[in-house]
């Protein structure tokens, strides 16, 4: 069985989207710790509070974003992923220009257009062009490792950078925020509810109310 992560990688691949992430004990405040970046829970309450402003903004309803987590879970998924594959990108020598960045959105539409792409998938607009970033750094490191045209391949390097990713830049998550599993990202947890349960400010909340994966 392919990990979550890669599994995510390859289907939102088209999107520029991707979830990669470990598990592990963090520090008090903390969401989560991106190998020596701290993540704090106001961090990520306040990028929890942006994203809903910017759907607000976009007219576009919270409840209909079909997103396989809570909000909050989804926002600090992506808030690793990014700083994850950026910090890899640094440690390996690989850049990207803003041109290479404002490129993706060209071939996408337009920002106009890929704002609502990043939007549906809980990336807050002050967030975008490093999580852009980070995805055309992950581009180029599968490429390095042999992507081609085929899935296979594809999934392969993806398989590669994903490992490489979690032992060179490994991700810790706070359980407060829920219990994840590599093979299927967050999931249930006796001492903290579903895993769809976990609010902005990381108590429990009711899991029906958390959007439903598509």
């Amino acid at each position: 069985m392919k990990s979550y992560r890669v599994r995510v990688a390859v289907a939102l691949a088209a999107a520029g989207i991707a979830v990669t992430a470990c598990g592990g004990p963090v520090q008090a405040g903390s969401a989560a710790i991106v190998g020596k970046e701290r993540i704090t829970s106001s961090e990520l309450n306040d990028e929890v509070r942006a994203l809903r402003a910017d759907l607000a903004a976009n007219k576009i309803p919270e409840g209909q974003l079909q997103l396989s987590f809570s909000l909050p879970q989804t926002v600090l998924l992506n808030m690793t992923t990014s700083r994850q594959f950026r910090e890899l990108g640094r440690r390996k020598g690989v850049t990207v220009t803003d041109r290479e960045v404002d490129d993706v959105a060209t071939a996408q539409g337009g920002w106009d257009q890929f704002n609502k792409v990043l939007l549906a998938n809980g990336i807050p607009l002050d967030e975008g062009r490093d999580f852009i970033r980070a995805v055309i750094v992950r581009n180029k490191l599968a490429q390095q490792s042999g992507a081609g045209q085929d899935q296979a391949s594809q999934q392969a390097a993806l398989q590669k950078i994903v490992q490489e990713a979690d032992s060179t830049v490994p991700v810790k998550y706070s359980p407060r925020y829920g219990k994840f599993d590599p093979q299927q990202g967050f999931v249930a947890d006796d001492r903290f509810g579903s895993a769809g349960g976990a609010t902005a400010g990381g108590a429990p909340a009711d899991a029906a109310g958390a959007p439903q994966a598509g």
